[in-house]
């Protein structure tokens, strides 16, 4: 490869990283942490576990939904779900929308969705399930930044520009990848940066190009439809989504009423017929109606993730649809195995341990990768120093706010009691200032290096006192709380902990290396002095 042509795709590859770099830095912690959001769930929700000490070894969906039923006035509109209980999650959790006597006052919609967690054995409704939703708050600021849609298809875009920017990498460094492959200069802040960026980057390109490919199928995978159904099936997208198997039947309701009873009998008949399956998700389609559908989603046992799902006609137990009568093709395979992939769930907690590592290693690969665009940029005369500043200081404060935010985010969700207002909001709501106040209050620091040590340690003090109040909130209850639960309290403890080491860890660099320089500052002016 020609010399300009390598300078030139090293620019524009040091350019793309610098652009992205932000929104990726956010995507890499959230999502590493979020492999573990099934013990997140697990450990917020641990008060109501040791409060009802709930066994999923009984299920009765007939008692929960007579529960719903004597409380609630369901829309019949909307639909019903039903998720099935874990160790994690040792609860029913529920879905539906209820009717309101007048337009919702921000809205205007004339249902208001509810989101339930229900005792399995009895049914009855325990706690308004978004209380306990820190997990997946984690998870959306992970896939679409907590903007819906608008961020799902822009975290889609940055991540194309990420798989640009591997391939672009590995071309760079091609010639050099055995060469200087275990490469680390210790003695040299650039080389350093540069080697670990290189070695990171080289160790773990399976595992970025399959995360760039993955997420790039989540996220923007309805421009892939829209493609196909253009091309292939002349702009019909139903046909397009019956070619792929998502051709379930349609029966549409008749405004006749219909008990909603007989779910457990049905729930024991599906077990029958899809055999060695771990139940997921129960839907009931027209709730209410004569012609409701009851539906179980079901994860294979003895297969790579695979999905299957049974329907039946509540009215007559009739069943309506079967996966295996037109599932088993490869688009639907496919995708729950990339899913697997991305989620990282085909194996135990020593895979996601390994995925943990070395997404937050690809965290440091970004940093790295902005702090020598820094350093060789300050080397060229040309450069503005105002704009050299700005982007020393938006990299300190976003990639640290991003820190900070996490932090916040554990320290609220164990200090706010169950019984606090929209307490999923305000940890949001929170989240999100540290982020800004970080990011704003940046801009205007003198000395970066004192700001990033400040913010470093607020976030690490925030970590700290998570562990505290953690520790000192289970530490009489621990013994009551189920297996699993302990287990997931552990491992977020060990995450909270971890954490809280690279805060503290990151400080104590940024002191060494502080000294250092005043120490060759200090070498440089004594002779000077002396002559």
């Amino acid at each position: 490869m020609k010399n300009q042509t390598l300078k030139s795709l090293t620019e524009a590859h040091a350019w793309i990283g610098l652009i992205i770099s932000t929104v990726l830095f956010i995507v890499f912690i959230t999502g590493s942490l979020s492999l573990f959001r099934d013990n997140i769930r697990g450990w917020e929700r641990a008060p109501l576990a040791v409060q009802s000490n709930e066994s999923i070894t009984t299920i009765s969906y007939d008692k929960a939904i007579n529960s719903i039923q004597q409380q609630y006035d369901v829309d019949t509109d909307h639909g019903f779900f039903m998720r099935e209980p874990t160790p994690h999650n040792p609860f029913i959790e529920v879905y539906f929308a209820t009717h309101l006597d007048q337009p919702h006052p921000i809205t205007g919609e004339d249902h208001q969705d509810q989101h339930l967690l229900i005792s399995p054995q009895s049914g009855e409704v325990l706690a308004d399930a978004d209380k306990f939703e820190f997990s997946t708050l984690l998870f959306e600021l992970h896939f679409d930044l907590g903007l819906g849609r608008p961020g799902l298809y822009f975290v889609g875009v940055i991540t194309l520009f990420f798989f640009v920017a591997i391939l672009s990498g590995v071309v760079i460094h091609w010639r050099k990848i055995a060469k200087n492959f275990f490469q680390y200069r210790a003695e040299g802040k650039k080389d350093k940066w540069l080697d670990a960026h290189n070695l990171i980057g080289t160790m773990g390109l399976p595992f970025h190009i399959m995360y760039a490919f993955t997420g790039l199928v989540f996220n923007l995978v309805i421009i892939y439809q829209i493609s196909y159904a253009v091309l292939l099936y002349g702009g019909d997208q139903t046909a397009l989504l019956q070619a792929a198997g998502f051709n379930e039947p349609k029966i549409e309701a008749i405004n006749e009423a219909q008990p909603m009873q007989g779910i457990d009998q049905l729930r024991a008949q599906a077990q029958a017929k899809l055999e060695d399956v771990t139940f997921t998700m129960v839907e009931i389609s027209h709730f209410g109606d004569e012609n409701a559908v009851v539906g179980f989603t079901a994860k294979s046992n003895d297969a790579f993730s695979n999905i299957k799902e049974i329907q039946y006609k509540l009215s007559d137990s009739s069943q309506v649809y079967l996966t295996e009568n037109n599932y088993d093709n490869a688009v639907r395979a496919g995708l729950s195995t990339i899913a697997s992939l991305h989620f990282g769930d085909f194996a135990g907690y020593g895979m996601r341990l390994a995925f943990l590592c070395l997404g937050l290693a690809t965290a440091y690969l970004i940093v790295t990768g902005n702090l020598m665009w820094i350093d060789k940029r300050a080397k060229q005369k040309k450069q503005s120093p105002k704009s050299l500043m700005f982007v020393k200081r938006l990299t300190s404060g976003s990639f640290i706010g991003v820190i900070l935010a996490v932090a916040v985010g554990f320290a609220l969700t164990t200090l706010l009691p169950v019984t606090h207002t929209d307490k999923l909001e305000t940890v949001k709501s929170s989240m999100y200032m540290a982020f800004f106040f970080s990011l704003i209050s940046s801009q205007f620091a003198k000395d970066v290096l004192s700001f990033s040590k400040v913010l470093l340690g607020l976030s690490g003090i925030s970590y700290c006192l998570s562990l505290v109040m953690n520790l000192a909130y289970f530490g009489n209850q621990y013994s009551l709380l189920p297996l699993q639960t302990k287990v997931d309290f552990a491992i977020v403890i060990g995450l909270i902990a971890l954490m809280a080491l690279i805060c503290w860890k990151t400080v104590s660099r940024i002191n060494a290396a502080a000294q250092a320089t005043s120490a060759a500052s200090s070498e440089q002016t004594s002779p000077q002095t002396a002559n």
